[in-house]
């Protein structure tokens, strides 16, 4: 599909008008933009490949052998035990957008657009990189479903997010060995990223106005979900979602719980920080300086490390 310039006037097959400039100069209005959260990069185990090292880096992970728990026989060495080494294995890929803007745009749109749009980029950045790796991760196939349900097949009305899919959930990663995170309140448990409309079930739950009304009245003030039975609830607009429950099309919610380095962002030399890209002046291409372009990229990926890590709730909105 071929690149449309972001204009001032122009509307042809080959320009993007932009629709929100304001005409009158002294009404200027630029609408703002909600900024989704950029949540799932955050918490991430990162690596960097040096620079001209390939794209390619691993992680092993020793798992841990059965307990020695036979006593040893006097005068008599034991059997060594086997030592299992998983390897995981990961490329870093490059990503990125960029626009073009004419120069009219920027003499006479009433905004500094060039900057506008640089700024804009840096979220757009953050958040396309955030869906990334959050696509990755959902993909654990450690699932959780209410119930006695097994797969987001069987769900049906009803099957929706409560307080014993928390406890449960729980129960999973203490079962599992799964080691605790460093949550953002400072404290040690697992990490769970839930919807706002996940947000929203939890905290009209009687346990946790219970603990917000008579233990502490902070996160609901501040309209925080907190933390619950050892898991502390991340909200974030980018949580997964799915519209194919009970084989149909029951809308529902995927609320990811993870522990600590369940998954890794390796880079190359850090590569994975996104770069954001001004060119304003003419080329051979360009020899008028008629146009600029502004753009970001970034290299990086993303890969689980230890399924077993992560644990995927599926449940239904209603």
């Amino acid at each position: 599909m071929p690149t449309k310039m972001q204009s001032y006037s122009a509307a042809s097959a080959a320009h993007n008008t932009l629709s929100n400039e304001q005409a009158e100069f002294y009404q200027k209005v630029m609408l703002k933009r909600l900024k989704d959260n950029v949540v799932f990069m955050n918490y991430g185990k990162k690596q960097n490949i040096p620079k001209n090292s390939g794209a390619v880096t691993s992680f092993r992970r020793l798992e841990m052998p059965a307990v020695s728990i036979t006593a040893i026989v006097e005068g008599t060495t034991p059997d060594a035990l086997d030592l299992t080494i998983n390897k995981v294995t990961a490329t870093v890929k490059q990503y990125g957008a960029w626009v073009k803007l004419t120069d009219f745009l920027n003499l006479a749109g009433l905004d500094p657009i060039i900057t506008e749009t640089s700024e804009m980029f840096g979220d757009h950045a953050a958040l396309s990189m955030d869906i990334i790796v959050r696509d990755v991760i959902k993909a654990s196939t450690n699932k959780l479903f209410p119930g006695v349900k097994v797969a987001r097949s069987g769900l049906a009305a009803g099957d929706v997010l409560t307080n014993t899919e928390i406890m449960k959930a729980r129960e999973i990663m203490v079962k599992n060995n799964v080691p605790k995170i460093k949550l953002p309140n400072g404290q040690q448990g697992y990490l769970a990223f839930v919807s706002p409309e996940t947000a929203t079930r939890i905290m009209g739950m009687q346990e946790w106005k219970d603990q917000n009304t008579y233990v502490d009245v902070k996160n609901r003030e501040q309209g925080i979900v907190g933390q619950m039975y050892g898991i502390y609830f991340l909200e974030a607009t980018t949580a997964p979602k799915f519209t194919d429950g009970g084989g149909a099309s029951l809308a529902g919610q995927q609320t990811i719980v993870i522990g600590a380095d369940a998954f890794a962002i390796p880079d190359i030399a850090g590569s994975g920080k996104p770069s954001i890209l001004v060119h304003t002046k003419g080329s051979t291409e360009n020899p008028l300086g008629l146009y600029s372009t502004v753009a970001w990229k970034s290299a990086f990926t993303s890969v689980i490390l230890e399924d077993k890590r992560i644990l995927v709730i599926e449940t239904l909105d209603v």
